[in-house]
């Protein structure tokens, strides 16, 4: 669009200035506004729908002032209008010479802009003829056929047409119909009854000219449709066609072209979601019906599984963490935890700036495009949910973080031997081996049965053995439950050079030192590592599973 750059910017600030100044002079009429002048850019017939005295009929004529010398006809239809009052009289002399013709000059045939108030109220006289005009932009009376330079119908209604009146062609023709009530707010309407909103009085230099909309009608024929407003198209047809909403390919078509010319007029090559928002002005009938083909349109911009682009890395990520095997060296297991976090949490970041970028370019669209007051929540819901999902992901990974961070494997395993050991007694129980953390004072140390089992200390047991120290890196590996042998072989050793200190110290014989034989501290020892793997190893930190994606909130 490069080429058309300063020609399109030059119409591009005519639409906006016009859009002000029309907004200036019509209150609570925003929409109405952008979407009839839309139409008119596009070259479609536009329906409003509203009680009498909400200013359809002073719009139209608005709309019409807004174009460079173009003809307006505006007529007020009933059941007794009759052909002549519409398309022109019939020529006296054309009868003369019998050929039938009519004098258009100055009736709706000749006109660029035609506003029909009651347009319902037409009768089979003119249905006929009107249809064609305005289908095909062409008149026929009698052999004539005449080609009309009609730019769009603005027709206007109290009511939509009697279903059963035979009305339904003419209702079609129409593909924006927009309902347009009372105000609302007080005080403006207290503003229009008191005569404080200006007169619609555009600039002249402002003014589209006949050759600006041609020459926009032609560019826009080449405007795409980027991925995001294809699927959601679709999306959209699957809704209208769930609830029964009339959407004929015929209408799709004219549809398509309206949102092209909102897509070139807002500076974009291709049609986006941002333009699929308007298609709820194009299907359905306003009134009771339009809040549903409004829900089919907005519902169908909400897809959570488009922004998989964001979630989908970050899954990954996580399932490489939560795969992880422990290595049995813990120095290498906390680094190799934390660098896989650091990854992750660099990949979040990432994450939040693409979004943070993807939403700031959606605000951009949103100042670029005339046609759209405010950005559809709908549109972002699926955004804001990403975000609110990679606040969870960053959660997750510093609870996880924290965890590695805490984690002492040898206060771990003494804590859950001090729990386990509250189920077994004082006496009674074979102990000859009490162990403790390096923290630990030796009164603090809990003994094992000769299964292996945590017992609870005593004074009685404490007497005849002494405790041995599990660091944190042995008790990492009985915990991991590698390189146990090499663990073992290790406490055993300690044990027994505790025991032979305590004995010779106090004179004991050969058979005490028998007692406590290797074979024996080794079997007592195998069975604790059982019961360690049985009972303590789950409590490792293990990496926590990542939330689901949520859903999106109707204040999203």
């Amino acid at each position: 669009m490069n080429d058309a750059g300063p020609e399109l910017a030059f119409i591009q600030g005519k639409i906006n200035r016009l859009l002000q100044s029309l907004d200036r002079s019509f209150v609570e009429r925003a929409t109405q506004i952008r979407i009839a002048l839309l139409a008119i850019l596009s070259g479609h017939h536009v329906l409003l729908l509203g009680p009498p005295g909400t200013a359809k009929s002073l719009l139209a004529r608005a709309l019409c002032a807004s174009l460079h010398d173009a003809t307006f006809f505006e007529y007020l239809l009933s059941k007794f209008t009759h052909p002549d009052e519409l398309f022109g009289p019939v020529s006296i002399p054309g009868l003369k010479e019998e050929d039938y013709r009519r004098l258009t000059e100055g009736y709706l045939p000749r006109a660029h802009i035609g506003f029909l108030d009651e347009i319902f109220k037409a009768n089979s006289a003119i249905l006929n003829s009107l249809l064609t005009l305005i289908n095909e932009r062409v008149f026929h009376h009698g052999k004539h056929r005449d080609e009309a330079p009609l730019i769009s119908i603005i027709g206007a209604s109290n009511e939509p047409p009697d279903p059963e009146g035979g009305l339904g062609a003419l209702y079609d023709r129409f593909l924006v119909r927009m309902s347009v009530p009372p105000i609302a707010d007080s005080e403006k309407f207290l503003q229009v009854c008191l005569g404080e909103v200006p007169a619609y009085q555009p600039v002249a230099t402002d003014k589209l000219t006949r050759e600006e909309l041609e020459w926009l009608r032609e560019r826009a024929k080449r405007i795409g449709v980027d991925d995001g407003a294809r699927r959601a198209l679709l999306r959209v047809r699957e809704r209208f066609s769930e609830e029964d909403v009339d959407a004929s390919d015929r209408r799709w078509r004219w549809s398509l072209e309206l949102l092209k010319m909102s897509a070139l007029t807002s500076g974009r090559a291709r049609i986006s979601p941002l333009d699929v928002v308007l298609l709820e002005h194009c299907f359905g009938d306003p009134g009771a019906d339009q809040a549903g083909v409004r829900m089919c349109v907005r519902e169908s911009l909400v897809v959570l599984d488009e922004h998989d682009e964001y979630l989908t890395p970050l899954r990954q990520l996580w399932a490489e963490i939560e795969a992880d095997a422990a290595s049995p060296d813990l120095s290498t297991w906390r680094l190799g935890a934390v660098r896989r976090l650091d990854r992750f949490d660099d990949a979040c970041r990432r994450a939040r700036e693409l979004l943070d970028k993807h939403l700031e370019h959606l605000q951009q669209e949103l100042a670029r495009t005339p046609w759209c007051t405010e950005l559809p929540p709908e549109l972002v819901a699926g955004l804001v949910v990403v975000r609110t999902t990679l606040q969870a992901f960053e959660r997750t990974s510093a609870q996880h973080r924290a965890a590695v961070a805490a984690y002492g494997p040898a206060s771990l395993l003494i804590s859950r031997m001090r729990q386990a050991s509250q189920d077994r007694g004082y006496y009674g129980s074979d102990v000859r081996l009490w162990v403790c953390a390096p923290t630990d004072a030796e009164d603090d140390a809990i003994g094992l049965g000769t299964d292996g089992e945590p017992t609870r200390r005593s004074s009685y047991h404490q007497e005849r053995a002494a405790p041995v120290v599990v660091d944190d890196t042995n008790a990492h590996r009985l915990l991991v439950g590698k390189d146990t042998g090499v663990v073992l072989t290790s406490l055993v050793a300690q044990m027994v050079g505790q025991m032979r200190i305590r004995t010779s110290s106090r004179g004991s014989g050969p058979a005490e030192r028998n007692e406590t034989s290797q074979a024996h501290l080794k079997q007592v020892f195998e069975g604790w590592t059982t019961w360690i793997q049985k009972n303590v190893s789950r409590h490792l930190p293990k990496a926590p599973s990542l939330p689901a994606s949520g859903s999106p909130t109707a204040n999203a």
